[in-house]
C-alpha cells in the first residue's frame, strides 16, 4: 500500500518535529522552507570568529524524567552527528537585576537561595515570599505528559493525583498578569523586580515556569546554542527519509472542493499531496496562503485583538575580553532612558554574556548579546525599503549607544569590541516571515492562555496548523510537542498505531 504524502510548510522546530514523527510512522513527507537554514527563530549566525545566538537562553527538559526530555531524546535534539550528547549548563542564577537605587538582586536558580535573597530585600513580606517559593517548588514537580498515548486509566488517575498541587499553581498564576502580581507586594523593590522582566499584561506563568524548572536543573542551556540544536533535529529527520526544500517559499495552499490538495511555490511550481501542514506564520497561512477564505470569527478576533510577542532589536558583539567574572544574564537599569529611532523608550536592557559557552567565541574572547523589544516593526521595514543607507546608519548609531551603556558597566568594553551585528524587526520578517516580526506569536496573556486555537480550520479538510501561532505562550518545547501530537492525530485518523521511536521500513 502506498504511503500517504504529507507536505509541511516551514522548517522551524514544529515543522521538523512533525516531519520526524510522521516519517517514522510510514508517511512520506517533504518540508518547504523559505530560509536556507532550519529552526525558524531558533537560529544563530556567524560574524567573523563569533557566533551570534538569537534564541535559546534555557531549555525545558534538559533533565531526565521531567517530561520534555522525552522529546529531545526521540528527536535526537541533544545529540551531535557523532552520537555524542550535548553538554548542558545549569546556571546558579536565573538572571541578575539592577534596581533603580543601585541594589542588585540575584534571582537564584535554587529556590531556597532565592527565598533568602527576597527576604534580604523585603523581610516584612516573609509570608508572601514563603507562599511564592512553595508554589514554585510545587510547579517544579510537574512532569509534562508527553507519552500519554501509552497510558491506561490507572496511569491517568496516578498522573492527576501526583500533579494536583502543581495544577493549582498553574491555575492560580495563569490568571494573574504581571501587573496584578506586582501589585500584590507592598515592598517597592519586590514591585520593581516583577515589573522588569516580563511585560505587565502577560501571565505570571511566562516567568515562573523557567524559575521552577531551573531549581531542579531541568531547564539548562545546551552548549552550542540554537542552530546546532535545530541542526540535530534536521539531521535525524533527513536520516528517517524526510526531504527539506530550502529557499522555497510557499505562495498558496491549493484547495479543491474544500480540501487542501497541494501547495504552489513562489516560483510557480505546484506540488500535490494527501495532507498539508502549515508550521509557518499564522497570519500568512490564513490570510495569504488560504486567502482568508476560511477565516472564523475566533481567528479573526485573535488576529485583530490579541497581544503578540514583540519583535526586537537584537545586538551582538564579539569582544576581545574573557568576561568570566560577570553574570551570564543581567537586566541593567539605565540612568537615562534609551530611545530607539522608532520612538520606543526603555529604562532597562537585557544583557546576555556568553562566557559559559566556549563554542561561540575564540578562547579568551566572548560573545555578548542585547535584546531590546519593539512593537513598531513597520518603522524598521519602511525605513529599510525607503532609505537603506539611513537604515544602516540608524542601526550603527544604536549599536554605539548600547556599547557606551555596556562600557559603563564593563570598563574597557568599547575598545575591545571586534564584531558588531544588529538585527531589526525587518530582519526577523525577512528570514522568518513572522507577522509583525513577532518572535513567538501570540503573547501569553491570561486571555490567550485560556483560548484554544484550532489545529484544523473549520470547513477545510486535510489541513492542519501547528507551531507558535496555535499555542499561545510559544517556546521550543511547545513547538516540538505540537509536531509530535499532530503526528499522533494523523495516525489515529488513518487507524495506525503511533510509534514515537520505530523507524519506518
Amino acid at each position: 500500500m502506498k504511503n500517504k504524502k504529507v507536505l509541511i510548510i516551514g522548517a522551524g522546530i514544529a515543522g521538523l518535529s512533525a516531519g520526524s514523527y510522521l516519517e517514522r510512522n510510514g508517511y512520506d513527507t517533504e518540508i518547504f522552507e523559505m530560509h536556507s537554514l532550519p529552526g525558524g527563530v531558533c537560529t544563530a549566525w556567524d560574524r567573523g570568529n563569533y557566533t551570534i545566538d538569537y534564541c535559546i537562553h534555557w531549555l525545558m527538559g534538559t533533565k531526565e524524567g521531567t517530561g520534555f526530555d522525552i522529546l529531545w531524546e526521540e528527536l535526537k535534539a541533544l545529540e551531535n552527528k557523532d552520537g555524542e550528547k550535548t553538554p548542558i549548563i545549569n546556571f546558579n542564577e536565573f538572571t541578575r537585576i539592577e534596581l533603580k537605587d543601585g541594589d542588585i538582586v540575584r534571582l537564584y536558580s535554587n529556590l531556597d537561595k532565592l527565598k533568602e535573597e527576597f527576604l534580604r530585600i523585603a523581610p516584612e513580606e516573609e509570608k508572601k515570599i514563603n507562599t511564592f517559593i512553595k508554589d514554585l517548588k510545587a510547579l517544579s514537580k510537574f512532569k509534562t505528559p508527553v507519552t500519554s498515548e501509552k497510558w491506561n486509566v490507572l496511569d491517568r488517575i496516578s498522573f492527576t493525583v501526583k500533579n494536583i498541587r502543581p495544577f493549582f499553581s498553574v491555575i492560580k498564576y495563569s490568571k494573574l498578569t504581571m501587573e496584578d502580581f506586582k501589585n500584590k507586594w507592598e515592598n517597592e523593590k519586590m514591585k520593581e523586580i516583577f515589573s522588569t522582566i516580563i511585560p505587565s499584561s502577560w501571565s505570571v506563568l511566562s516567568l515562573i515556569f523557567g524559575m521552577a524548572f531551573q531549581h531542579i536543573n531541568a531547564a539548562g542551556y545546551p552548549v552550542g546554542g540554537s542552530l546546532p540544536f535545530a541542526r540535530n533535529i534536521e539531521r535525524e529527520y533527513i536520516k528517517l527519509g524526510g526531504i527539506i526544500n530550502y529557499k522555497n517559499k510557499v505562495k498558496e495552499i491549493i484547495v479543491k472542493n474544500d480540501k487542501a490538495i497541494g501547495i504552489e511555490l513562489e516560483n510557480g511550481n505546484k506540488i500535490y499531496a494527501d495532507e498539508i501542514i502549515s508550521a509557518a506564520d499564522g497570519y500568512f497561512t490564513i490570510f495569504k496562503m488560504l486567502k482568508g477564505k476560511y477565516l472564523t470569527n475566533k481567528l479573526q478576533d485573535a488576529y485583530e485583538n490579541y497581544s503578540l510577542f514583540p519583535s526586537s532589536l537584537h545586538l551582538g558583539f564579539g569582544v576581545d575580553m574573557d568576561l568570566s567574572d560577570y553574570p551570564h544574564a543581567l537586566v541593567m537599569h539605565l540612568p537615562e532612558k534609551l530611545v530607539l529611532a522608532d520612538g520606543t523608550k526603555h529604562e532597562r536592557i537585557s544583557l546576555n554574556i556568553y562566557n559559559f559557552d566556549p563554542t561561540l567565541a575564540p578562547k579568551g574572547k566572548t560573545t555578548v548579546t542585547v535584546l531590546i523589544n519593539s512593537w513598531k516593526d513597520e518603522y524598521w521595514s519602511d525605513l529599510k525599503k525607503s532609505n537603506s543607507q539611513l537604515y544602516e546608519k540608524t542601526k550603527n548609531e544604536l549599536a554605539e549607544k548600547v556599547i557606551d551603556i555596556i562600557n559603563n558597566k564593563i570598563p574597557g568594553f568599547k575598545q575591545k569590541v571586534e564584531t558588531i551585528d544588529v538585527s531589526t524587526p525587518y530582519t526577523v520578517k525577512r528570514y522568518t516571515n513572522n507577522w509583525h516580526g513577532s518572535y513567538e506569536g501570540f503573547a501569553p496573556t491570561p486571555k490567550s492562555l485560556t483560548s484554544k486555537f484550532p489545529k484544523e480550520i473549520k470547513g477545510l479538510n486535510n489541513f492542519n496548523m501547528i507551531g507558535q501561532w496555535t499555542e499561545p505562550g510559544g517556546g521550543i518545547p511547545t513547538a516540538a510537542l505540537d509536531g509530535r501530537n499532530l503526528a499522533r492525530k494523523l495516525c489515529k485518523k488513518d487507524k495506525k498505531k503511533f510509534n514515537s521511536k520505530i523507524i519506518k521500513n
